[in-house]
Formats: C-alpha cells, structure tokens, sequence
C-alpha cells in the first residue's frame, strides 16, 4: 500500500502578478529556510528513505515560461535514452535555452538554493553541478517511463560523491491517471511507498545514494502531452561515510519487466481506456 503523504510548503503559492524587474524564478532565501528548517526534522525520519515534498516554492507562471522555452526536440543537443530500462529525452546545453529556462538551471545552483538543501538534509558542503552531468530537463513523451532504480554514486574521476536529487515539475494540471508518478520504493525487490504526481511547481528534494526510485508508469497523457521535470544534482566531497563502491546506475530486474510491460500496453491501448484503468488505481494513496 502506498503512503499517504501530503506536500508541504503550501503557503508561499504567489496570487500576485510577476514583477517583470524580478526575473527570480524561486522563492527569496528567507521563505526557503524558513521551510527548510520546519520540515528537517520531518525529511530525516521520512520513508522510504528522507525525502520532502514542497508546492509554492516557484513562481508557477515564471515555470510555464520555462516549459514554453524548452526547444523542440529536433533541435541539436537532445539526448535520447530508448532501453528496456528508460525511455526519455535530455537536454542539459544551458547556453541554448532562453532566458528562463536558463535562469531556472542557474537558480537551483545558487547559493541561495544550496542553503535551503543543507538546511533541510542536515548535509553540509553540499556542491552543484553546473555542466547537469546526467542532469537537467528530462521529457517523458507518450509511452515514455523510467525503470526503478538507484542512482550513480560518484561523478566520473572527480573526488565528490553524490548526495541529494532535486527535481522542479513543469506540468500543468497534470492528472494522476496520465501516469508519469514518481514512486519511492523500499528497495529495488520490493515496491513503492510514495507515489507522487509531477504537476507543475511540485519540488521533490531526496537523499541519495541508495534511493530507489523511478517513474515506470509509462505517460497516458492526452494530446500528447510530455512529463517534463528538471533535474539537479548535489554532492559532496568524499566522505568515508558514504558508500562508494558503486558509480553505475543500478536497475530492479523485476520493476524493469514491469515497467517494459506497461510500457507496450500503454503504447497500444487507446488512451481513453489506458486512463480508465489508471483512475480505478487512484484509490492508492498518493501526493495530488
């Protein structure tokens, strides 16, 4: 059974128009610690493992900005991962985004941002990645989905060891039977605790290595719409505390047969009668 887990956060969700002298994206450093320092305590004894869920952190309308901005998937610089464990696609060329969808990748490496994390994990020393190795805006289209699993543990030579996932959702008025949920699991041979949906300004900050965790709810959403999530990664120095035996991304043999499942129904099932079957599966709990 899937927990119910409520997002928190709720309370700085903007009503006003955008200062168009602003061009911040997130909240002002006081509001993020301030939220950052009411929810530590919850993060740490969080399950499966310490995780946090924030809504109203963004400026929503500054975040369809963003979404609008991402350039087609045509356009030189997308990577495409099409396996049996993935199938998505991944653009991290900060210098070719517009505006606000740079000014988003930039924010979530600030200081400021920084700040907020460590406050909340309880992890200190913590660096970004401003090259997105791995990282950055990540489209699911129709059919696409992610396998469970856990993440690489050090980055290529470099002496860091990574230590914290943050992802900013970019879809609007998503719907839990479009699938795309992001799951926490127990473990690679168990199943989810959380399931989470991606809808537009939802935060997701959680500890790693070891976390496991995907979305292989492949998406059914209609018009063809994609999931769309921007992805950030943070590290440390190497601690002799943190396992690091293990740099690869490391995949659930049974969530992969799953997830591959799934992934053929949903391609040749006509959506109206893919998100029936999703809606009678939303009386598991879940972050709407």
């Amino acid at each position: 059974m899937v927990a119910d887990h409520n997002p928190t956060g709720t309370g700085v969700r903007s009503t006003t128009a955008v200062d168009a002298s602003d061009p911040s994206v997130i909240a002002p450093l006081a509001v993020l610690l301030r939220h950052a320092r009411a929810e530590a305590s919850r993060y740490q004894q969080a399950r499966p493992f310490p995780h946090a869920v924030f809504d109203g952190l963004f400026e929503n309308r500054r975040l369809l900005a963003v979404h609008d901005e991402l350039p087609d998937r045509s356009v030189e610089g997308w990577r495409s991962y099409d396996t049996t464990h993935e199938w998505k696609y991944v653009f991290d060329k900060v210098h070719r985004l517009g505006p606000a969808a740079r000014g988003l990748a930039l924010e979530l490496s600030s200081s400021e941002f920084v700040q907020f994390l460590e406050t909340l994990t309880g992890i200190d020393g913590l660096l970004p990645d401003p090259h997105l190795r791995q990282a950055g805006y990540m489209v699911a289209p129709h059919g696409g989905f992610l396998a469970p699993h856990t993440d690489f543990t050090t980055l290529g030579d470099l002496p860091l060891v990574r230590r914290v996932n943050a992802l900013v959702y970019l879809n609007e008025g998503w719907r839990y039977e479009w699938g795309g949920q992001l799951e926490l699991w127990r473990s690679l041979d168990d199943g989810p605790e959380v399931e989470i949906v991606p809808t537009l300004g939802r935060l997701v900050v959680f500890s790693t290595p070891g976390a496991a965790h995907g979305h292989p709810k492949p998406v059914v959403a209609p018009d063809d719409r994609s999931r769309v999530c921007f992805s950030a990664y943070y590290y440390t120095a190497d601690d002799s505390t943190v396992p690091i035996e293990r740099q690869l991304v490391l995949w659930g043999d049974e969530g992969r047969r799953s997830v591959r499942l799934r992934h053929g129904i949903s391609l040749l099932s006509p959506p109206l009668l893919t998100n029936t079957y999703h809606r009678r599966r939303q009386a598991r709990r879940t972050v709407r």
